[in-house]
């Protein structure tokens, strides 16, 4: 076999010490630069390897606050996972580096770097696996945040690992909903940084966080921006940017409706089936290589749009679509349920029939929130409602009275 970056015969299989050596890649990223199947760069014996526990030496040294820090945001976002006797900590292969990174402080705990290969059945292909192993029992036991640079440093790391910007806005799925309230808390009265809790988390007890505003989100970054510009691959998330695009989710659901006061056959009770496109701009996340990632995007329309509308009469849905459920009062109303989760959305299409559609482009999320909510869903609550002039002409003699009949 012949090496593709040095050109040099290396035998019958191909090694990550030939390859740091040669261009300081991994395997795997040899694989990926010349675009090939990890089955055609390793050999038998390099796939399904167990790693062996008794190859891990325990340094004789004491562990700084900075390597407990780090080692408490990743706690924090649950990036520590036990898998027989082993504690690890895996990233994807380009935040490779940020592992790397991780591996500068934790080796003084004793964590290796595993760039490990198995075959998988349900992807049918070799896949690798890039971690920090340690054996479990030299994990230490909780860590307690004694200092405003330990508690900026933890938060640092929890967002480097699972924060995710998303328009201006910086989202981070907290695993434990008592680390959100905590970080939130603590956020709010030492740096004046808001949060704002969403109801969205992936995890049973946990609690999706989005910065309040724009302005939030650069006051945290700004407080952190020591900590956070030193680890790599995080700096080209936060303070890189990048090309845009546009990705567009397609949901339908089927909902009943009537326009009141029409003088047509929709004010009668009738039954819609409603095509949804749901777009979303922003930059491409370097790390992603997403605008958002799909699985989110549909996780987000199905719970706040469709769980709410399918096989519902939109009249009785909400006092904004009683008067009206027309497509395009319906828009608006289903803008402003996912603008608060998608704050780079930019246009809603919702079809009614294959050739009647509406396009909708609503406010942005922070032209929401200094202007309320559009006020065509709000005749029917508004608190000036019954109180015009005119309204005393009901309250009239008896004689006069308006007579209702029913």
């Amino acid at each position: 076999m012949q090496c593709l970056d040095c050109h040099e015969d290396v035998g019958n299989s191909l090694t990550n010490e030939h390859l740091l050596a040669c261009s300081g890649l991994t395997l795997q990223e040899y694989a990926l630069r010349h675009h090939l199947p990890l089955d055609l760069v390793l050999s038998p014996d390099q796939i399904n390897q167990a790693d062996d526990i008794s190859s891990y030496w325990r340094p004789d040294r004491k562990v700084g606050r900075n390597t407990l820090d780090i080692l408490k945001g990743l706690g924090m976002a649950r990036a520590m996972v036990q898998q027989g006797e082993f504690t690890m900590i895996s990233l994807g292969v380009r935040r490779l580096e940020q592992l790397l990174w991780y591996l500068e402080s934790l080796r003084s705990l004793g964590f290796q770097f595993r760039q490990e290969y198995m075959y998988e059945n349900a992807t049918h292909r070799v896949i690798a696996r890039n971690s920090l192993k340690i054996p479990s029992t030299w994990v230490p036991s909780e860590i307690t945040q004694i200092s405003a640079g330990s508690f900026l440093q933890q938060i640092t790391i929890l967002i480097a690992h699972i924060g995710e910007m998303h328009a201006g806005y910086l989202f981070i799925d907290f695993p434990d909903c008592k680390d959100a309230n905590r970080v939130s808390d603590h956020l709010k009265k030492n740096y004046q940084v808001c949060l704002k809790g969403l109801d969205a988390s992936v995890h049973e007890n946990g609690l999706l966080m989005r910065s309040e505003t724009r302005k939030d989100t650069s006051r945290l970054l700004e407080v952190i921006a020591e900590y956070l510009e030193k680890i790599p691959a995080a700096c080209e998330r936060f303070f890189k940017s990048h090309d845009r695009a546009t990705v567009v989710k397609e949901l339908v659901f089927d909902s009943a409706h009537f326009i009141t006061d029409h003088p047509g056959k929709c004010v009668n009770l009738h039954g819609g089936h409603y095509a949804m496109s749901v777009k979303v701009e922003d930059q491409i996340d370097a790390l992603t290589g997403f605008v958002v990632d799909y699985g989110y995007l549909k996780r987000i329309v199905s719970q706040k749009v469709i769980d709410e509308l399918d096989h519902q009469t939109l009249n009785y849905v909400s006092a904004g679509l009683s008067w009206r459920s027309s497509t395009e009062l319906l828009s608006i109303y289903i803008w402003e349920m996912l603008i608060e989760y998608l704050p780079g959305l930019v246009e809603l299409q919702i079809f009614e029939t294959e050739h009647s559609y509406c396009c909708y482009t609503g406010p942005s999320l922070r032209e929401l929130q200094e202007r309320g909510r559009n006020a065509l869903l709000g005749h029917f609550t508004s608190d000036e409602l019954g109180k015009s002039r005119l309204r005393r002409l009901l309250h009239q003699s008896r004689r006069d009275s308006l007579k209702i009949i029913g």
